[in-house]
């Protein structure tokens, strides 16, 4: 059966293939270039190549943001079988992406898209696509759903580790960062988004206290928010990270949880050496769909 709504997110949402199937997902990829190369994020460019060329390349690598035919034509095709469109974008503070699909979306048929600037990026975007996914499923109308997202937004969070500043530096997406000395005495940048934007919460000694950091944090907004989804999110494979996540997940027992790596659009940003945490309020009135 046909779903009546599409949901279209762009690849900044590091959404894992298995994802796209399960919730019936369109991912419309940013644009990876090294050198004089320009690669599809997570098509013609894997993150564990990308990760390769961080590490090894002395070439220039950065992103472009998707072009408005990027999404003309996945709007497009996406009204071919669906009577509506639902975009999830990326902070339109640290990507023109959003604002690309809102000139599609007014080129295309602006009555049958509607665009969200979810101000924020990566598992933070999927929590909120999931949670729109399993309403469409439930028959819920578009009106509805938007009001859910947008009533779920101020209470995503995002906070994540990395090894340096330098590749946020490069791309010029570290907002108020910049006050952050990451790299003396040991120390590490905690980062989060505020707002749409990436800001420095303070500086750990060590990755270890980084990470209890990270988990005091959520477990605070868990114990505010009550009813919530939270994600893992990490560059280089890192078991003693994941032990971590999945520890927390034991303990808090949201009511939804993943814990999966970045792609190549974000790991541009951000580095290889990267860690986080994100999460979200669950309405009230949505309860009932995560039992």
């Amino acid at each position: 059966m046909t779903n009546k709504l599409a949901i279209i997110l762009d690849s900044t949402s590091d959404l894992p293939e298995e994802y796209k199937k399960k919730y019936d997902f369109t991912v419309v990829p940013a644009h990876v270039i090294i050198g004089d190369k320009d690669y599809l994020d997570g098509i013609t460019i894997s993150r564990e190549e990308l990760i390769h060329e961080l590490i090894h390349s002395k070439e220039k690598i950065t992103t472009t943001q998707p072009s408005p035919l990027d999404f003309i034509n996945a709007f497009t095709e996406a009204l071919k079988s669906h009577e509506e469109v639902l975009y999830l974008g990326v902070s339109s503070k640290i990507s023109a992406t959003y604002q690309n699909a809102m000139i599609a979306s007014r080129r295309v048929d602006k009555e049958k898209i509607t665009c969200i600037d979810t101000w924020t990026v990566s598992h933070a975007m999927n929590l909120l696509a999931i949670h729109a996914s399993k309403r469409r499923d439930q028959g819920m109308e578009l009106e509805s759903i938007v009001k859910e997202i947008q009533e779920m937004i101020p209470t995503s969070k995002l906070y994540f580790l990395v090894g340096d500043l330098e590749f946020l530096q490069r791309g010029g997406r570290i907002g108020k960062a910049k006050q952050v000395i990451g790299n003396l005495l040991n120390k590490k940048p905690l980062l989060y988004l505020d707002d749409g934007i990436i800001n420095s919460l303070e500086s750990v000694r060590g990755l270890d206290a980084g990470y209890e950091r990270i988990i005091e944090i959520i477990s605070n907004h868990a114990q505010e928010y009550k009813n919530y989804a939270f994600s893992g999110l990490y560059g280089l494979d890192n078991p003693k990270f994941n032990k971590l996540a999945e520890s927390l997940r034991t303990k808090l027992k949201p009511l939804n949880y993943f814990n999966n790596p970045l792609g190549p659009g974000v790991l541009c940003h951000v580095g290889p050496h990267v860690e986080g945490m994100s999460i979200v309020k669950i309405p009230d009135s949505a309860l009932d769909m995560y039992k």
